[in-house]
């Protein structure tokens, strides 16, 4: 019978069985990780109601859900992008505490892929902390990403912590349409000075706001960088001085956990889909510019409720081998497959 070699679509591939099983190994002590923190796993649908899905919330994530339509009632599908707000759901439906901590281990699907090292099927491990505000319960979400982050790699992890709510602020304060506010996120995203410059030349922006956002792209590294921006800050938004020291006190209570890693401020760090406006995160291994965790804080509904949650691009980490081995390892012998002891 002839065999057929068929190609599959860009950013789509199979995991074939050593990474597979090293995969599922990870599988299983990460799950162990978030139990031990008192995490419950959950496992949503793969397809629910696209209204669920996106809630409206985030241009973003509505971008990048695959759409369908339903054969039996006509109603709008969606393939979940990210599991957050599928999390968000479970706690409004199911939530029997004020204080709820979730998290996950599974795929997710995405309609655009900006980044061609990126798949469009990645696979997430995640958590979400949902009903508090307190900074020992955002600093346990971060804690518990960099633990998790551990059991995959051994190389050196660095931190950025930044602030979506500051820039927010800052933008408010110049009273732009929409889509020049999207264009200004994304320049500032890109850290280009030049391009920010030219931008806001052209805009009807009180002169010390203008150099304020023409600052932004310096505004990142160690707390003395940052620190001497403050007063150029505060002066649109008293509110940013409490953003950064609560920034701060957050590295601290990070470092007590982990201070073999380096964490840096950046507030050009806006990563991850648009419903969140708080403390942002992204972790980065040694060697490699691409963030393999992102996570950030967010308002679940109108009434007060907040969450922070983070995911790891697991399938990032498998595709670039920045691996700890497993116990054991897969092997081919002869057509069957076998496990060996991974010392050997």
């Amino acid at each position: 019978m002839p065999t057929t070699k068929w190609i599959l679509p860009e950013g789509i591939e199979d995991i074939l069985p050593e990474q597979a099983y090293w995969l599922e190994m990870k599988r299983r002590e990460v799950i162990d990780t978030f139990i031990s923190f008192g995490y419950g796993l959950v496992i949503p649908p793969l397809l629910e109601y696209t209204d669920s899905l996106t809630q409206d919330i985030s241009e973003d994530l509505d971008l990048q859900t695959f759409k369908l339509v339903d054969q039996d009632t006509g109603k709008q599908l969606g393939l979940r992008a990210d599991i957050t707000s599928q999390i968000s759901r479970i706690y409004s439906t199911f939530n029997e505490n004020n204080i709820n901590r979730y998290c996950y281990f599974d795929h997710v699907a995405r309609a655009k892929n900006d980044n061609t090292k990126n798949s469009r099927v990645p696979i997430q491990a995640g958590a979400e902390l949902i009903g508090s505000s307190e900074i020992e319960n955002d600093a346990e979400l971060v804690i518990l990403m960099i633990d998790v982050l551990k059991k995959f790699t051994n190389k050196k992890i660095f931190l950025d912590l930044g602030h979506v709510g500051i820039l927010k602020k800052l933008i408010s304060s110049a009273n732009l349409e929409k889509y020049q506010e999207k264009e200004i996120k994304n320049l500032i995203r890109s850290k280009s000075s030049s391009e920010i410059k030219q931008f806001l030349h052209n805009q009807n922006i009180d002169e010390s706001l203008k150099e304020c956002l023409k600052n932004f792209p310096k505004m990142h590294g160690s707390i003395n960088d940052i620190e001497k921006y403050l007063n150029q800050l505060k002066i649109f938004d008293d509110r940013i001085e409490k953003d950064i020291r609560y920034m701060i006190y957050l590295s601290e209570f990070i470092k007590n956990s982990h201070n073999n890693i380096n964490i840096n401020f950046d507030f050009c760090e806006i990563k991850g889909f648009d419903y969140e406006n708080d403390i942002i995160f992204s972790a980065y291994i040694e060697n490699d510019s691409q963030e393999v965790a992102i996570g950030g804080k967010y308002d679940l509904n109108s009434d007060g409720v907040t969450g922070i949650g983070f995911s790891i691009d697991v399938r990032y980490l498998l595709k670039n081998q920045f691996l700890n081995k497993t116990k054991y390892k897969l092997v081919n012998k002869s057509g069957k497959w076998f496990t060996e002891d991974n010392n050997e």
